[in-house]
C-alpha cells in the first residue's frame, strides 16, 4: 500500500534517525534541574557541589547528585578534582562537546524571550477587548 503523505526527505532511514536523535536530546534535556545546571556551569565556568545550592533554590542533595551522575554520564559536564596541600576540591565543568549545546541553548531562549512577549501582549489585547 503506498504511503499517502511523503516526507520532504526522502530516504526514511534518514528521517527517523534525525526523530531518534531530537528525541534523545530533548529527553537528555528535559529533566527539570538539567538546563539549570548547564546554564549555572556556563555562566559560573566551574562549580562545587555546595555552589549549586547557592546559585540552583530548591534542589535537594538527592537531585543534584542524581542529575550531575546522568550529565557526567552523558559527557556533557566532568568532575575535575584540584589538589591542595590543606585539603581537595571537586568541583564539576562543562565539557568541550556540552558547548556543542550553546547554540541550541541561545536559539532556544531567545525564542522564549520572544514567545513570551508575544503571548502577553496577546493576552493583554484579549483582556482590553473583553473590557
Amino acid at each position: 500500500m503506498e504511503k499517502k503523505i511523503k516526507p520532504c526527505i526522502e530516504n526514511e532511514n534518514i528521517l527517523k534517525q534525525r526523530f531518534l536523535a531530537l528525541r534523545d536530546t530533548l529527553d537528555l534535556l528535559s529533566g527539570k534541574w538539567r538546563f539549570d545546571i548547564l546554564l549555572n556551569l556556563h555562566y559560573y565556568e566551574k562549580l562545587r557541589f555546595k555552589d549549586f545550592f547557592e546559585v540552583s533554590e530548591g534542589i535537594s542533595p538527592k537531585v543534584l547528585s542524581s542529575e550531575l551522575v546522568t550529565l557526567e554520564a552523558h559527557q556533557l559536564i566532568k568532575k575535575n578534582i584540584e589538589y591542595t596541600p590543606t585539603q581537595d576540591i571537586t568541583y564539576y565543568v562543562l565539557t568541550e562537546h556540552a558547548q556543542e549545546i550553546w547554540t541550541v541553548l541561545n536559539t532556544l531562549i531567545e525564542f522564549g524571550l520572544s514567545n513570551r512577549k508575544e503571548v502577553i501582549k496577546s493576552l493583554n489585547q484579549n483582556k482590553k477587548e473583553l473590557e
